[in-house]
């Protein structure tokens, strides 16, 4: 059973914290006080919210030896809220039997119609105890940016940068800029093709702070090529990167996707 999060003391925080960490704080405080005056200025025009999204399932096998099904769940909520959830469940060739499962669950909501911008809190579970993360930040959807989005149209791509500015897990010390996620959707000649061929994928870019004020990066990625064979029925097959595995850290996975839009 999940435990409750305890209570945070920001403030103690903040000041218990390395000159590193007390900018990263300050960059985003700045961020969101911009953000809110933007927010104040601007004047939206109510609309009538209609419930839409979608839910995945996929089925592969991946060249290292091992089977990944995979459930991603989007849902638009009203006032402009937005949940996103994947869940990998992996298992081991010739059983049934789980070895493993990793989880993502994200609430965005989005700070004005006119400012593509969301804030964020991501909850990450894994196999394991006292290892699951809260993560909090602001997600740029680049492709509904007002100066770049005749660009992303014509280029029949979407692509969103997150960084995440705070991170909490139990029994350890807060960390500040621990990831930036990048995901990106290019639909190949969706109109000759009628939206069948697609090319997509995320890059996970994880923060790595050595001594000496030196950052690495840690890579976590997956780029899939889509297939639409018939109604909602992918082929699908990808390449996959995790240099936090010691060796065999690239792979391809290949399978199928059955999607349900509503």
């Amino acid at each position: 059973m999940r435990t409750r999060l305890p209570e945070l003391n920001l403030i103690n925080i903040i000041i218990n914290t390395s000159p590193k960490s007390k900018l990263y704080f300050n960059i985003l405080a700045v961020l969101l006080l911009s953000l809110g005056c933007l927010n104040t200025n601007a004047q939206e025009v109510p609309l009538k919210h209609k419930n839409s999204g979608f839910i995945d399932f996929n089925a592969y096998r991946d060249s290292r030896d091992f089977n990944v099904f995979t459930i991603n769940l989007f849902a638009s909520l009203p006032h402009r809220l937005q949940y996103f959830s994947l869940t990998n469940y992996f298992g081991e060739p010739d059983t049934a039997e789980l070895s493993k499962f990793y989880a993502e669950h994200n609430l965005r909501w989005a700070i004005n119609e006119k400012i593509p911008i969301d804030l964020t809190y991501q909850y990450v579970l894994r196999q394991g105890e006292t290892n699951d993360d809260h993560r909090f930040g602001l997600r740029w959807r680049l492709h509904d940016t007002p100066f770049l989005q005749s660009i992303f149209s014509t280029l029949n791509l979407s692509y969103t940068f997150n960084p995440m500015f705070f991170q909490y897990r139990k029994n350890t010390s807060p960390e500040y800029m621990s990831i930036i996620e990048h995901v990106y959707n290019l639909k190949i000649f969706p109109q000759k093709l009628g939206n069948r061929l697609y090319i997509a994928g995320f890059a996970d870019q994880n923060f790595n702070y050595k001594e000496n004020d030196k950052v690495a990066f840690e890579w976590v990625s997956e780029h899939q090529i889509g297939l639409r064979l018939i109604d909602q029925l992918y082929a699908v097959a990808e390449y996959r990167i995790n240099t936090f595995v010691p060796s065999n850290n690239y792979g391809w996975g290949y399978g199928l996707e059955y999607k349900m839009i509503f």
